[in-house]
């Protein structure tokens, strides 16, 4: 299984269990997160991981649900696809990540799909 692939599965996962620390070891210190939605972009590791952490446990309170699907993309060769949030047909987002030279994720982008 590709690195894309599996990267991908376990940000899903991350979601599903609201546990940030399913990627922690995947991340570069260095790695940004930009988001369609958000003005700012994150920097490093640890102000990404405060950023996941925060909105997983939010996600948590509120009983907020997402699925996801892997699907081929056309800048990046896979993304993972919000399906459904809350058990409702979304597909208005997903992800999208790049690597660095050492095989850590250098870079997320949460994004719409006509950019994955």
């Amino acid at each position: 299984m590709n690195r894309e692939i599996k990267f991908l599965e376990k940000l899903a996962k991350a979601y599903q269990t609201y546990d940030a620390s399913v990627i922690e070891d995947d991340l570069a210190d260095d790695m940004h997160y930009a988001s369609f939605w958000v003005f700012q972009e994150l920097t490093s590791k640890e102000e990404y991981l405060d950023y996941l952490k925060g909105k997983l446990q939010t996600m948590k309170n509120t009983g907020t649900t997402q699925e996801f699907k892997i699907v081929d993309g056309k800048r990046h060769s896979k993304a993972l696809l919000i399906t459904k949030i809350n058990g409702c047909d979304d597909n208005g987002g997903g992800f999208v990540v790049d690597f660095n030279d050492e095989g850590k994720v250098k870079m997320i982008n949460l994004t719409m799909p006509d950019f994955f």
